[in-house]
């Protein structure tokens, strides 16, 4: 697939917002790509970190976490999803950082220069607090919270863009359906349920086929027995009869 041309890059991010939320199994952080198939020409990456309370080291914390934005995706929309578990740490705020980069090679003739991005959002997690709603960070009412990034890219070099003025974002024209959001939880659920991973106790993993398919052939074998075994009773009836 070939590369776009020219156009906007953008990257918002959709959840979590600065509000408190209930404790989560599966706490999502997500964001979204407008124009996505522009991020590998641009050599993009999200580098994100995310604590609890004032300390870096704390339970739960993830350091370091890297997003590479490699894959060529023709939609005009492309969702990024990352989960947590917040059960183990029911009461306190939590703070996101992330950043964006990606290789600028306007108005340079030698190597490409990385130009950086960063935002940040604090939130709180609290028993009292709202249940995460994707569909409705999204919505015409709380889209324009969104933290966001927008390029100008007038064209492409060697692993990198020449960037024009800066755009106006649009968030807004990001959209997350109920169906969406159903699948990037599916999503999670797999992977935290997948062989070799650390258990989480609050994930409900489904019933593997493997073992649907054993109970089933245990069933089947079960009712094929029956019948043998009651052929044998009347045999064993009528030679007590008989003799």
């Amino acid at each position: 697939m070939g590369f776009p041309s020219s156009g906007t890059f953008e990257v918002d991010l959709v959840f979590p917002r600065n509000a408190t939320y209930t404790p989560q199994a599966l706490m999502p952080v997500v964001w979204a790509l407008q124009k996505p198939s522009m991020a590998p020409p641009l050599a993009s990456y999200i580098t994100w970190s995310l604590w609890e309370g004032n300390n870096h080291s704390s339970p739960g914390s993830i350091d370091g976490g890297l997003i590479e934005l490699r894959d060529e995706d023709p939609a005009d929309e492309r969702l990024i999803s990352k989960f947590f578990n917040t059960m183990e740490y029911p009461d306190g705020y939590w703070t996101l950082t992330w950043s964006l980069e990606l290789s600028n090679c306007s108005q340079y003739t030698g190597p490409s220069h990385t130009l950086t991005r960063s935002g940040s959002t604090v939130f709180t997690i609290h028993k009292s607090g709202q249940e995460p709603d994707l569909v409705a960070a999204t919505s015409a009412s709380q889209c324009g919270a969104m933290e966001a990034y927008a390029f100008n890219v007038t064209s492409f070099g060697s692993a990198c863009g020449h960037l024009g003025l800066t755009p106006t974002t649009n968030p807004c024209a990001v959209n997350i359906s109920s169906s969406a959001a159903s699948s990037l939880y599916a999503s999670a659920t797999a992977s935290a349920c997948a062989p070799n991973t650390p258990v989480n106790p609050n994930v409900t993993c489904p019933t593997s086929t493997s073992t649907s398919s054993a109970s089933n052939s245990a069933s089947r074998s079960r009712i094929a027995t029956a019948p043998a075994l009651l052929m044998l009773l009347v045999w064993g009836i009528n030679l007590i009869l008989i003799g």
